[in-house]
């Protein structure tokens, strides 16, 4: 078994192949839990018990690598996520401001988390890691080998650990298309509308689903039991954004436009009350839905 000392956890038998788990999580679309990433190295490569906290310096020391060898490079590192929240720690913010200066706040020394940019700069950053087609060449340009075979983790399966649309998770996509299908459980007024699933608004953004009518138009958000409150709280704002959007293009301007959240759990109370005062109306679908 191997000692997890401050070495031996920023060594190549530990950056290795947790840089090939985050390559994998990336060609797949989705995460590695800090959590993930720590049972892993102490399950496949025989690291004595290694504290969370202590992944960090793992990712940090991987994304290091990759910059000294690759210096134009997507930050990886921004897919090793907080399980409670389905985003980087503040170990990531340092890599994240150098990379965008044009967001200053990132270097202030404060909890990044807290910051109101905090989940548009990571998504920013995950997007291109996402597009990213020479992740092969650059592990073999640091580790002087072929990328080994490695399966996504279980959180590739999960909503609320995911940026964007590619790679959509099984429930996500049952609770889209069930919404695409019931308009009248949704909202009676679209009973019989025109139900389009992810729909191209001209801001780039694509809606899960959108109702259109004589009686106007309504931009659906789902968000599955699988979703992280951070994912949620989001889904609330993409809703604000979707109405803003909507009204601007030319198929909203002569029509009434709402924008809902419709989610699979109880999002609570804290979350409802910031929707009622961004004026986005959130519904629980059935226990029925999706089946």
């Amino acid at each position: 078994m191997i000692p997890a000392t401050r070495e031996n956890i920023t060594g190549r038998k530990a950056t290795a192949p947790l840089t090939a788990w985050l390559i994998a999580a990336a060609k797949a679309g989705s995460k590695l839990t800090y959590q993930e990433a720590k049972q892993r190295l102490e399950q496949e490569q025989d690291f004595d018990t290694i504290f969370t906290t202590e992944i960090g310096v793992v990712a940090g020391t991987a994304m290091d690598n990759i910059l000294e060898g690759e210096p134009s490079a997507p930050l990886l590192n921004v897919l090793l996520v907080r399980k409670d929240t389905g985003l980087p720690g503040r170990g990531a913010a340092g890599y994240l401001a150098r990379r965008f200066p044009d967001e200053p706040w990132l270097n202030n020394g404060e909890d990044p988390s807290k910051h109101q940019r905090w989940m548009d700069v990571v998504d920013r950053a995950a997007r291109a890691v996402y597009a990213y087609t020479q992740w092969d060449h650059v592990y073999k340009r640091i580790y002087y080998d072929r990328l080994p075979d490695s399966k996504p983790t279980p959180s590739a399966e999960k909503d609320g650990l995911r940026y964007g649309r590619k790679g959509e998770g099984k429930n996500h996509k049952a609770l889209r298309l069930w919404a695409q299908k019931n308009p009248s459980k949704i909202c009676k007024r679209f009973h019989g509308a025109r139900a389009e699933t992810e729909y191209s608004l001209l801001s780039g953004d694509r809606v899960d689903v959108v109702y259109i009518s004589q009686k106007g138009i309504l931009a659906i958000e789902v968000k599955s039991e699988d979703s992280s409150p951070e994912d949620i709280r989001r889904g609330i704002y993409q809703c604000v954004k979707y109405q803003a959007v909507l009204r601007a293009m030319p198929i909203g301007r002569s029509s009434p436009v709402e924008s809902w959240l419709v989610t699979e759990s109880d999002i609570g109370t804290d979350l409802k009350a910031e929707a009622r005062i961004l004026n986005v109306k959130c519904l629980q679908a059935p226990p029925s839905a999706k089946w």
